[in-house]
């Protein structure tokens, strides 16, 4: 039995919720969310920037916090948010004309994951998780639910499609292209009938989110419940979670296909820019190395372990510790960059960077997830990546 609870919440002004919806998480890569949010005083990424998103030299975090409060408190005086009358649960629906999914947002209980009915998979950033701890102290707000995926039985997929059967409270497409709906949930039969389907449901997996949860286990960083969305596993869709790195020493690509050995294929595609080098399968990573593309075929032994057998872990432990010198997932010569269908942006990206070598990965499946964390293990940091991504400032929760 999962505890979710109705919250009471802001919701973006209906005239100006496009201009307030911030955009997706690590869309607007590094320090241009500084640019981009400066720019739009009035989205909600003004609230969200991190100390990292700051230009050199980076302010402290106290500063960075209290920057994030006085935003949002001139953001309510100037009425980009319409408080609701009584606590809801909402239904919030990202339809981006290729692939439609839609959750149930609410507060999920603490208690959920000390029984372990809330199961993560991925390793965090301490220091990341000290940030949002803090602002959660602070700031006393939250705006980015964690998304969690649990398997849904027709009862669940009526209920939806039921709580989606009248006019949205709000209906809009964000810059990207993506269309946005939401519905507020607030009869009494309403809120039961949601409170019924979630008690059903034995086990939430996050698919976004492990920062935010272990911030909200911290002393004061929260009400008891964190802000969540949770989403039918059968909706989810995920892409790759790509890498850039600039090693202190490039190699040339006769020395990487020295160094990895009978284990992989090395093979050349072609020019960077010029060929499509997507991943076709597990097992199979493209790079991007000195202006020329290379699909890597592991053709070594995989382990049974559900994570040493993983994609991502193929790839720290095969080649760029051993090959470029980054043993560590948090080491700053390493970024990460979310794939789309094609490698051409990627390819671009890395070319920006001259002495930067990228890897391309296969998705990450959703079974594999799930046996990572039934097992009680988690992946490296950064290795799943569902898209599209619940927005931030389309409703704000405070304590």
């Amino acid at each position: 039995m999962v505890s979710v609870v109705p919250l009471q919440a802001l919701v973006a002004n209906v005239d100006r919720v496009a201009d307030v919806v911030a955009p997706q998480a690590d869309s607007v890569p590094g320090r241009e969310s500084h640019r981009y949010a400066v720019a739009r005083p009035d989205s909600f990424l003004n609230v969200t920037l991190s100390v990292p998103e700051f230009p050199e030299p980076t302010p402290p975090r106290e500063a960075v916090v209290k920057r994030a409060v006085a935003h949002f408190r001139g953001m309510m005086d100037r009425e980009l948010f319409d408080p609701q009358p009584s606590p809801a649960f909402f239904l919030y629906e990202l339809d981006t004309g290729s692939h439609r999914q839609a959750g149930i947002v609410g507060g999920v209980s603490l208690t959920a994951i000390e029984e372990g009915r809330v199961l993560g998979h991925e390793g965090i950033f301490e220091s990341q998780v000290d940030d949002l701890a803090h602002f959660y102290r602070v700031a006393r707000l939250s705006s980015s639910p964690v998304a969690l995926g649990f398997e849904a039985d027709d009862d669940h997929h009526s209920l939806m499609r039921r709580l989606s059967s009248g006019a949205p409270l709000r209906d809009f497409t964000s810059p990207d292209g993506v269309r946005q709906r939401l519905w507020a949930v607030t009869e009494p039969s309403g809120l039961a009938a949601v409170r019924s389907a979630t008690t059903r449901v034995t086990t939430l997996y996050i698919t976004d989110g492990h920062h935010r949860v272990a911030a909200s286990l911290r002393r004061g960083g929260g009400p008891g419940w964190f802000l969540a969305i949770m989403f039918p596993n059968d909706q989810l869709k995920a892409v790759a979670y790509n890498r850039v790195v600039a090693p202190s020493h490039l190699p040339s690509p006769a020395e990487v296909r020295h160094a990895l050995g009978d284990d992989w294929d090395m093979i050349d595609l072609g020019p960077a820019g010029e060929v499509e080098a997507q991943p076709r399968g597990t097992g199979e990573m493209a790079m991007v190395l000195e202006g020329r593309c290379y699909r890597m075929v592991f053709r070594g032994r995989r382990s049974e372990d559900p994570v040493e057998r993983l994609d991502v872990s193929l790839l720290h432990h095969r080649i760029l510790g051993p090959v470029f010198g980054i043993w560590s997932h948090e080491d700053p010569r390493l970024w990460y960059m979310a794939g789309e269908s094609s490698t051409g942006p990627f390819q671009r990206h890395v070319a920006v960077y001259p002495g930067a070598v990228g890897f391309a990965l296969y998705p990450t499946r959703m079974v594999e997830m799930m046996a990572v964390a039934d097992a009680g293990r988690l992946m490296p940091p950064k290795s799943t990546w569902f898209t599209p991504k619940p927005r931030s400032g389309l409703f704000v929760v405070r304590w």
